[in-house]
């Protein structure tokens, strides 16, 4: 069963992302987007804990953790487009 804070997050980012035109490349964007659900999950997880639902704060950190990694690769993916550095990570 997913957690309360795993479901408002995705409605967040089904109602607050429009969907990106296929060419449209927007890092800063998408870095600044996952770090909001980064913080939004860290703040679940917190709920969860003080409600003594460790299941609960467990999967929501590990939605933290995925938008963390998000924001790096957005945060990668913005410093290619300025020159300042080389490839792209995960793709």
């Amino acid at each position: 069963m997913r957690s309360c804070g795993a479901r408002l997050a995705n409605r967040l980012e089904r109602t607050a992302m429009p969907e990106p035109d296929e060419d449209e490349e927007r890092p800063g964007r998408d870095a600044s987007f996952a770090a909001v659900i980064a913080a939004f999950f860290a703040l679940a997880a917190q709920a969860h804990v003080e409600h003594g639902d460790a299941l609960g704060a467990r999967e929501t950190l590990g939605g933290a953790e995925e938008a963390m990694v998000d924001v790096l690769r957005s945060r990668h993916a913005l410093a290619v487009a300025m020159g300042d550095a080389q490839g792209n990570v995960g793709e």
